[in-house]
Parts: C-alpha cells; structure tokens; sequence
C-alpha cells in the first residue's frame, strides 16, 4: 500500500510540474476524466449509449442542419434514424456501431437468429401484412385494416392524442410503441433516451422504462428485467424477464383483445385470454412438458423461451431464471406473438398451420396445452 500511494505521489508531482511549465488547463482535464472514469458505475451506464458520436449523428450527409438565425439546431431523416441504425444488409441481429454493439430488428436478408421482439424483415416482404407490425419507412400501411391497429379501442389508449389512421405506424410517438405517446413525433417523443440514466427500470422515465416502452408521463412505463444481448441467444436460465405491464402496452392498441369483457369467460373463450395466471390445474401443471424441472426444484416448471410468461412482480427470487410457477406466472401477448414481425401470420412464434393435436411434437401452443399433445 505504501509504495503504490508513493507512486502516486511521484505521478502527482510529475504532472505538477510538466504542467507549470506546458498547460495547468489540460493536467485539470485530465485529473476530472480519471475521476469521471473511476467513479462512474459500469451498472449505471452499462446501457447507455457510448462511443463515437459521428456514428449516429454523422452517418448520413446532412442529418444535422445548420441552425436558423435565432432557431435551435434540428436533426434531418427524423422518421429514419430509428431504422437505419437497427437495421443491417446481412443475416446478423448484431452489429456494431462505433465500438457499441447494436440490436437489428429489420434485415435485408432472411436474419439468423430472432431477437426478442422479432424481425421486420417478413413483413416488408411482399403480402407480409399478416407477418407483423407495418412500421414507416420499412413497409406500407396494412391494406386490410386501412391503417388502423385492428382490435383499436380507445377507451384502453391512454394517449390524449390517441391513434391517427391517417398516418403510419412508428417506432415512437403517438403512432408508436416507445417513447411518450403523448407526444405525436416520433423524434420528439424519444430524443435523448439513448443518452439518458436508465436504470433502475422502474418505469418512471422513458429511459427508465422496459425497452423505452414509456406509454405516457401519467402512465407508468412497461416494466421488466431486459437482457443485455436482447434474448440473441436465450436460454431457459438467461432471457428477458417480462412484466404483465407489457399486456397494458399492448393494450394501447388492441385494446378489444384485453379484458374480461373481450375475452369472455372460459368454456368457452372468446378470445385468448391474456392477464390470466396459468392455471395451477390440469394440463397446465406440465407447462413445457419435454424439459423436466431440477430434482431440487419439483414444484417449479422450466421456462420456455418459445413460450414465455410474464411475473406480476420481480420482489421474488424465486420468479426468475428458469422458474415457471403455474398459478402464479401469467399468460401474456408475448406468450404467442412476436412484438415486431416473424415469418408467421398474425406475428406469431410458431406456425400454427403445422400444429396437429396428438403428435409428437409438443411445441407451440402445446407448451401450455400440454393435454393436447398426447
């Protein structure tokens, strides 16, 4: 100890007098970046965009407009900026952008592996209405729902602005997911998310929210426990952890598809319920049915990440990882659907038109159903 703090005392005096002779202003800038660096949390900003600023702001010629006389300075290719950096040309859901790594959710190519919300590619594909959401600037409006989310209610957006059919569906604003859909542009609604504190997710920013899924400043944004590779390669043990707050997102716009009286009671349901537990009964005792839990762990089932449920809360050790708890663990959108796109119809995980009751294959909707599957 003694002869590192006398080091120290060595460099200290070095720098003291080089810099009385050359520039006390840059030994200054140097003791406050060591410090910055010693003392900023890897925890904090370990989301947090870093890196070369000109990677997004300088990529494409004229992004940033000189100001107006007396205007503030304003960023051009607004409605693009979210999919030029989240896409790539090739397969890879990965890429990186001046030294951070990037989430892909649309590819030119058929991409290789879906991250957690899924992929745009299948839907900016010719008659790919069905496989996903028809997001501006990568696909045309939905023909069939003429641009209204189908199941739109508006008594379940929250949003004082609401929905406009008139224009397309964002990434953000009040035609989008993330952001504040109280605010209608979709720039304006998530600037400065990317260079915000945003932990903890406890949903009181938009920072602070699920994936920036902030749904408005007098709504608690989506909360969950996000996977820092974006579930690239999740496992039963290592995903993202979701929120039955992701149902009330997606309520936002499909909110017919939400509540008891949309879904109706059980035999038979109207609709799919959604914001149900798993019943602690019957079939669903077995959820994930191919993977045995841990002989230490017998009241427990292992996750599935092709079918994944939602915790009402994460105070619990218990509710994490590799644990599914029939009659506590919850029945959420996600459960069936990708979030973005997939190469199935209505966004689903799977191919339901190859699902047959009895066989032996018991993925799909036979991971809950498991009595169908025998």
């Amino acid at each position: 100890m003694y002869d590192f703090c006398r080091l120290l005392s060595l460099e200290y005096d070095c720098h003291i007098n080089w810099c009385m002779k050359n520039n006390v202003f840059l030994f200054l800038l140097t003791i406050f970046c060591c410090i910055f660096n010693i003392f900023q949390s890897p925890v904090i900003c370990r989301a947090v965009v870093a890196g070369e600023c000109e990677i997004c702001h300088a990529s494409y010629p004229g992004m940033m407009e000189p100001a107006e006389p007396g205007k503030p300075q304003r960023y051009v290719l607004q409605n693009k900026i979210c999919i030029n950096c989240h896409s790539n040309s090739d397969r890879d859901t990965l890429k990186t952008l001046g030294g951070a790594t990037v989430p892909v959710v649309f590819n030119a190519a058929s991409p290789k592996v879906l991250l957690a919300g899924g992929n745009f590619h299948f839907n900016a594909k010719d008659f790919g209405d069905r496989k996903g959401h028809n997001i501006d600037g990568i696909s045309s409006p939905d023909a069939k729902n003429k641009g209204l989310p189908p199941g739109y209610d508006r008594r379940t957006d929250p949003s004082v602005i609401g929905y406009n059919p008139q224009k397309p569906l964002a990434c953000s604003g009040s035609n989008g997911c993330h952001g504040d859909r109280n605010i209608e542009d979709p720039f304006q609604s998530i600037v400065g998310t990317h260079h915000a504190e945003d932990t903890p997710v406890d949903g009181s920013t938009t920072a602070k929210s699920y994936r920036y899924l902030r749904m408005t400043k007098k709504v608690k944004g989506v909360l969950g426990i996000e996977d820092p590779w974006w579930d690239h390669d999740r496992t039963a043990r290592k995903h993202n952890e979701y929120s039955v707050t992701m149902n009330r997102l997606c309520a936002n716009c499909h909110g017919d598809y939400h509540g008891k009286e949309n879904t109706g009671k059980e035999n038979p349901w109207l609709r799919h319920p959604t914001d149900n537990v798993l019943p602690k009964r019957g079939e669903y005792l077995f959820y994930n049915p191919d993977i045995m839990p841990p002989p230490e762990r017998p009241d427990i089932r292992v996750f599935s990440t092709e079918a994944p449920v939602a915790r009402e809360n994460f105070s619990e050790a218990g509710d994490l990882g590799e644990s599914v708890k029939p009659g506590k663990d919850m029945v959420m959108c996600l459960s069936c659907h990708f979030a973005h796109g997939s190469p199935y119809n209505y966004s689903l995980r799977w191919d339901y038109d190859s699902l047959y009751a009895g066989e032996e294959d018991r993925g799909g909707c036979m991971i809950c159903h498991t009595g169908k599957g025998e």
